[in-house]
């Protein structure tokens, strides 16, 4: 499936299936209670000048909104920049406009699923190094085997991410990797404090137990709730979100091997 794409026009599947059906005016039921939602497409969004961190931002909250997509038993057929949508100026609410029906077999699932974690970071790094409308075809193939000639542009913290996922077919998600390396530097942060007084410095942990992963990224789900809320659920998604806890728990130790062989 990877390098067969352009991102003028991306789809993850070639079959060009109808996208999953959203209602007209009133599918977000007034998100956060405002009678008129404001929208604006990624490639708008692009057209200002953003900083690096902005961007970070914007993709931990894409990828949220992408995991939250696949746990509806759905996954995402076209990351164009003019089919994703972020409403109200918020970075929060991320809009995928095309979606898919996963088939519901485990192996296809997980297969969509990986081909969708490696084009978002395919779009990240197109981003970061301002080259997106060439990432197709030959392009992403070149990337796969000279990512390290990208990797100026690239935050540096997230190297080892782009490294696990274009190189070695990795498939994880950005914010769960973005939560292990920020409870990894807290940890080593704490430690370092501790030692510095003598084991006598404040914890900077939470008294009654450490910090998990999924506490240092944004928790988006009241607001993916209200966004997809008129997705067409479908009789199999829920027993399709069965599949998701084996694959993130399987995620986990992938990042770990990210985190600490890679960097």
């Amino acid at each position: 499936m990877k390098g067969q794409y352009s991102f003028d026009n991306y789809s993850s599947n070639q079959e060009q299936n109808r996208p999953v059906p959203f209602s007209d005016v009133n599918e977000l039921k007034m998100l956060k209670n405002k009678k008129n939602i404001e929208t604006i497409t990624l490639q708008e969004w692009l057209d200002n000048f953003h900083t690096q961190e902005d961007l970070q931002t914007l993709f931990i909250n894409m990828d949220i909104a992408m995991k939250y997509v696949h746990h509806q038993g759905y996954y995402i057929n076209s990351f164009a920049l003019d089919k994703i949508e972020i409403l109200n100026h918020s970075l929060r609410q991320v809009k995928f406009d095309s979606l898919e029906d996963l088939p519901g077999n485990f192996q296809e699932d997980k297969a969509l699923i990986r081909n969708n974690i490696f084009y978002s970071a395919v779009l990240q790094i197109g981003v970061y190094a301002n080259c997106l409308p060439y990432f197709n075809g030959e392009a992403i193939n070149f990337l796969k085997h000279n990512l390290d000639n990208f990797s100026i542009f690239l935050p540096q913290e997230d190297l080892s991410y782009f490294k696990g996922v274009i190189e070695r077919d990795a498939s994880v998600y950005y914010s769960d990797y973005v939560g292990e390396r920020k409870k990894r530097d807290l940890a080593n942060l704490d430690r370092e404090v501790s030692e510095g007084g003598n084991g006598h410095g404040k914890s900077l942990v939470k008294t009654n137990g450490t910090f998990q992963a999924s506490d240092l990224v944004p928790n988006n789900d009241k607001e993916n709730d209200l966004i997809y809320a008129n997705l067409l659920k479908k009789d199999g998604a829920f027993v399709r979100s069965l599949i998701y806890p084996i694959l993130v728990l399987t995620l986990g130790l992938t990042i770990l091997l990210l985190s600490y062989i890679l960097y």
